[in-house]
């Protein structure tokens, strides 16, 4: 039995938006498609299975998926440290005297401690918990302060090392250790575009943010204490990717490294517990094993449209068109940021990777250069409505604070659409200026 490449796409898409809204898994309802659409090229179940446990086995025995659990370790370790405080207290007393500080020094956090999290939820849910009580304690305005938070910890997805890095790299068959360099300066520039919005905001609304306090006579005394606090947990995120960049580790050993790193740190401050390390143990084991299911069953979803010659047929549907492969570029992350709207950020990476990378292959662009933007629009989808998973995290974080029983998700996504717009500009930069992306792996 063979089926139409189109009439394919359509059974299994609306079996798949079927199988969502009712509330199934999102993994499970990849596998189920994946098994229907297998059965319905080939009219044979058993193929249909066979397919299910061959991705099940080839999508993540390889060594390099070693470097999903050990980044999660190291950044739930750097967090048991104490390490995100840490780089908040400092950045926050660096620009005390910088109106509107305490926003600025939120971002700068936000991007340092993305850079051992790797995970921009977390990031979401650390910083309300630091930030959000002192910003209501200065009389910063509170949805300009939900906004800066959930804003800047979309970052987290840009900042290296990132699981999208990974999830793009093991699926585009993409180095990961490329993805990492290539990520440090479109994340330095989100962080400064991010710093410059909480500026412009600030001057044209002068009323959200307090005047400048002068340091206090403790503040002046622990000053360089409470700056270099944090150096411990700094070394650790140069010395994991400044041994990629030199070749001294792989991804996945710079993984290893990093999180005994951590591990080492932890000991040092006095945090290590058996019940803090066993409590990070399960954190790790259900957000590797989530991710590792995710990527089964994208796996299976892909070699069933692969099957079924649907790759193909959108590769030759798309070349149809009478368009400059840049135009075709910006096609595809317009429909990448529609499906970004509506699904998280790993999810939206793994059902679009088995149809973009061929295409934009065929186009004769860099996979490293398209992984960036293809994370950066991941990225937005985390701050927009109606699903925007940094959004549901900040609100969440609120529970239970004081102060914040009236606080709306229409108020987090209203103060975070400052973010989304500079989000989309820097989009636009890397799309039309590669090299910002390419620069550094170029020289690995």
């Amino acid at each position: 039995m063979m089926i139409d490449p189109e009439i394919l796409v359509l059974i299994t898409i609306t079996l798949l938006l079927i199988l969502l809204f009712i509330g199934v898994h999102i993994a499970v309802s990849l596998c189920v498609v994946s098994l229907v659409g297998v059965y319905l090229i080939t009219g044979r179940p058993d193929v249909a299975v066979s397919v299910l446990y061959q991705a099940s086995w080839v999508s993540i025995r390889q060594y390099m998926f070693g470097v999903i659990p050990m980044y999660i370790l190291m950044g739930l370790l750097a967090n048991m440290s104490g390490a995100s405080l840490e780089l908040y207290d400092a950045a926050n007393l660096i620009l005390k005297r910088v109106r509107g500080g305490v926003s600025v020094a939120t971002i700068l956090a936000n991007a340092l401690f993305s850079a051992f999290s790797g995970v921009a939820v977390a990031s979401a849910v650390v910083f309300t918990k630091i930030a959000l009580p002192q910003m209501q304690r200065l009389k910063y305005d509170r949805k300009f302060s939900l906004g800066v938070i959930a804003g800047s910890a979309s970052m987290g997805f840009l900042i290296p090392p990132s699981l999208l890095m990974i999830v793009y790299g093991s699926q585009a068959n993409t180095s990961i250790g490329s993805l990492f360099l290539a990520g440090i300066v479109p994340g330095l520039i989100m962080t400064v575009a991010f710093i410059i919005t909480v500026w412009l905001i600030t001057r044209r609304h002068p009323s959200y943010v307090p005047p400048v306090e002068p340091l206090t006579e403790e503040e002046k005394k622990n000053f360089w204490k409470i700056v270099l606090k944090p150096w411990a947990i700094v070394a650790l995120i140069f010395l994991s990717l400044g041994g990629i960049w030199f070749g001294f580790f792989t991804p996945t050993e710079a993984g290893g490294v990093g999180a005994f790193g951590a591990f080492v740190i932890v000991i040092l401050k006095g945090k290590f517990t058996l019940n803090g390390i066993w409590e990070v143990m399960l954190s790790v084991a259900a957000t590797s094993g989530s991710i590792m299911i995710l990527m089964i069953a994208a796996q299976t979803y892909s070699r069933t449209l692969a099957m079924g010659g649907v790759i193909n047929f959108v590769g030759s549907f798309v070349s149809g068109f009478d368009l400059p492969p840049i135009a075709i570029v910006l096609m595809l992350m317009f429909v990448l940021l529609l499906v970004s709207f509506v699904m998280d950020a790993t999810t939206t990476m793994l059902l679009t990777i088995p149809l973009m990378v061929p295409i934009v292959t065929d186009l004769g662009f860099d996979l490293v250069w398209f992984g960036i933007i293809m994370i950066i629009v991941a990225g937005t989808g985390l701050i927009t409505p109606p699903f925007g998973m940094n959004v549901f995290a900040v609100k969440a974080a609120t529970l239970g604070m004081e102060g914040t029983e009236s606080i709306t998700l229409e108020e987090v996504f209203g103060g975070s659409f400052p973010f989304f717009l500079v989000s989309l500009v820097v989009l636009a930069i890397c799309i039309f200026f590669p090299q910002v992306v390419l620069f550094l792996p170029g020289l690995m």
